[in-house]
């Protein structure tokens, strides 16, 4: 049988095998498919067949065109599709919108800041843009805004060097299209699009031609597959083993409300407690609370959370020192009338052990009547800065007018 991996030929294989490379691909997520008529057995990553749309928008616009040229070649070799866009207006379809919005800094400092949408819970491109520590510095995560359907990430640079960025900025999206698409999935040596690179050429013998099996060789071909058999599972478990010692932070997020109305003055109160159960095996530090109101100018928050000048006078005291919440930031009221997020954070250190609830109770909004066919929402956001993670709560409270 013929092998193609990612497009790639590498040669034949026995027949007898197409079961293991079946079990190698369910396990890997890899795709799968076996042409009979051409005897011949396709893998592909999962990569292959994502859509993927890219905006680049920098004070340069010959900059702009050779990004797009750059990433889109780069990603057709994976197997995504990849649209430009220039106009970022509403998307519908698509696994990822992908931004790459350059603005001049001051100096030679060069930062970089990610920011995401709410349909894209969990993100960590941080790990993967460390190899330009030296030479950008990651300012961290901001939430976005908008109404596309598909998950966004924008990638916010302040670079004065051209060069710099027309050389860069391609791997730098590059890494975060692939590392938001394959998510919390390992990537492979396969997904990464490696294997053909291993086909090296060698100046005495010429190019390296793909393991080919002769027929006469079977025999010895099956001894070789057992053995190899009984490695790959010797592998597997401890890759199991490895895995489960792994330090893997998460959490469940969620809200739990009462809707009370106000027929006299026609407006809304919800009383609600906030919920996040750590669901990982490591202790969760220290989370920063967003929780974003749409229309913003109709929705107020209330409940025990203290302006950050008052917070150490009008705390609970504890056997710890001052307990509570704050807002963050002093002017978060302006940013919340703006942005409609009201972003708060622990008075004390807070540590959620694996297993256990961390609640931020006694909370209320107050909504005001909207006009018909109009809805308000409030979702809640947590980001914990020490462990790189992000996430949404599971459920949302919306009223429909």
């Amino acid at each position: 049988m013929k092998l193609k991996i990612n497009n790639y030929d590498w040669g034949t294989i026995p027949a007898h095998s197409i079961a293991a490379i079946q079990l190698y691909c369910a396990e890997n997520n890899h795709q799968f498919h076996l042409n009979e008529e051409e005897q011949m057995v396709e893998v592909k990553s999962s990569l292959h067949g994502k859509k993927v749309w890219l905006s680049v928008t920098t004070p340069n616009g010959s900059i702009n065109n050779q990004i797009d040229e750059k990433v889109t070649g780069i990603l057709t070799d994976y197997g995504i599709d990849v649209s430009t866009k220039r106009d970022t207006g509403k998307i519908r379809n698509g696994d990822l919108f992908i931004e790459l919005v350059s603005s001049k800094g001051k100096g030679a400092s060069r930062t970089i800041s990610v920011g995401y949408n709410e349909r894209l819970n969990s993100i960590n491109v941080k790990k993967s843009l460390s190899i330009y520590k030296d030479e950008l510095h990651f300012k961290g995560y901001y939430l976005l805004s908008e109404n596309h359907s598909i998950p966004h990430l924008r990638c916010s640079i302040s670079c004065e060097d051209e060069e710099f960025l027309l050389k860069e900025s391609p791997a730098i999206l590059t890494q975060c299209i692939l590392k938001t698409l394959l998510g919390n999935q390992k990537p492979s040596l396969l997904d990464l699009n490696i294997l053909h690179l291993l086909q090296t050429k060698s100046n005495q013998t010429g190019p390296a031609d793909p393991i080919t099996v002769d027929k006469k060789k079977a025999s010895k071909d099956l001894q070789m597959d057992d053995k190899m058999y009984e490695e790959m599972k010797m592998r597997k478990a401890n890759r199991k083993v490895r895995e489960s010692q792994e330090k893997k932070p998460y959490a469940e997020i969620y809200l739990d409300y009462n809707v009370i109305p106000n027929r006299k003055t026609e407006r809304y109160s919800i009383k609600a407690d906030f919920f996040i159960k750590n669901t990982g095996n490591v202790d969760l530090t220290n989370p920063k609370i967003c929780f974003r109101v749409d229309p913003p100018d109709k929705i107020e928050i209330g409940g025990q959370i203290l302006p950050p000048e008052m917070s150490e006078i009008f705390s609970i005291q504890g056997q710890n020192g001052a307990q509570g919440w704050k807002y963050m930031g002093k002017d978060w009221l302006e940013k919340a009338f703006s942005t409609g997020e009201y972003w708060i954070e622990s008075i004390q250190e807070t540590f959620i052990p694996p297993g256990e609830t961390l609640a931020v109770e006694g909370l209320q909004f107050t909504v005001e009547n909207l006009e018909e066919q109009e809805s308000s929402t409030i979702i809640g956001f947590v980001l914990f800065e020490d462990q790189e993670l992000q996430l949404s709560s599971n459920n949302k409270i919306k009223i429909t007018f």
